[in-house]
């Protein structure tokens, strides 16, 4: 997939997000769930696992279990039962390995695919705990529209360092313009959870230039997928310790 492409997708997958925030939790939490299964499709061949059904099949089954735990936890911190998702993840990367062996070879790269995947779909999830949070609607539309601008800009020009430059200036600028926008939200949080959304952004795209590119639609989809999910975290640990 082109950088330009997955940059689109990143961007569209950033807007969802803010709009899922606006209308509420329940819709938020769709949006994550589509995109975590979309995810779990092509991470296995983007990260080149031996048994990539098995592998999608359990970020499948372990990001619902987090985005389920993240909806149901009634009292803050909203994200102490998602680890449960996380460490079934993890053993039952390892567990597959025993029933469904990878190729010879490959099965450390299966398992680290694999976990690696866990914690994006699980990152994925704290964008409904941040939705859950003081100043919850504001600051997911603020980390998603940060999000939809930094891809943008991260492919604005031919030159990668200068792109990733531009793109965390226009991040943080968004994140700081929402943040004074949005009654609740003070200003300097909102520059702080644009600049960690535009810092992510441009992280994994650097990383996905580096990298062959991936045959096919589903592991370019992952691709342009996983700095969104993994966006989540961010915001949520940056909403808690600048908002409150």
């Amino acid at each position: 997939m082109l950088p330009t492409t997955r940059a689109t997708i990143s961007a569209a997958a950033a807007a969802l997000i803010a709009v899922g925030g606006f209308l509420g939790t329940r819709y938020l939490a769709v949006v994550v769930l589509t995109m975590i299964v979309a995810l779990a499709l092509g991470w296995p061949a983007l990260l080149r696992a031996s048994r990539r059904r098995a592998a999608s099949v359990i970020l499948m089954g372990g990001g619902t279990l987090a985005v389920v735990a993240v909806v149901l936890g009634r009292t803050a911190p909203h994200l102490r039962h998602m680890v449960v998702a996380v460490a079934l993840m993890a053993i039952a990367a390892l567990v597959s390995e025993v029933f469904l062996p990878s190729s010879r070879g490959r099965a450390v790269t299966s398992v680290a695919a694999t976990c690696a995947g866990a914690i994006v779909v699980s990152a994925g999830a704290a964008w409904v705990a941040a939705s859950r949070t003081h100043g919850a609607e504001d600051l997911v539309v603020t980390g998603g529209a940060a999000l939809a601008v930094s891809a943008i800009a991260s492919v604005s020009t031919r030159r990668p360092q200068l792109s990733s430059g531009i793109a965390l200036v226009l991040g943080t600028a968004t994140g700081l313009a929402t943040g004074a926008l949005f009654p609740e939200l003070p200003w300097y949080a909102g520059a702080g959870v644009g600049l960690l959304c535009a810092v992510i952004v441009t992280l994994l795209q650097e990383l996905m230039r580096r990298e062959p590119r991936a045959k096919g639609w589903l592991p370019g989809m992952s691709s342009a997928l996983a700095p969104v999910l993994s966006a989540g975290v961010l915001v949520y640990v940056g909403g808690r310790l600048l908002v409150g």
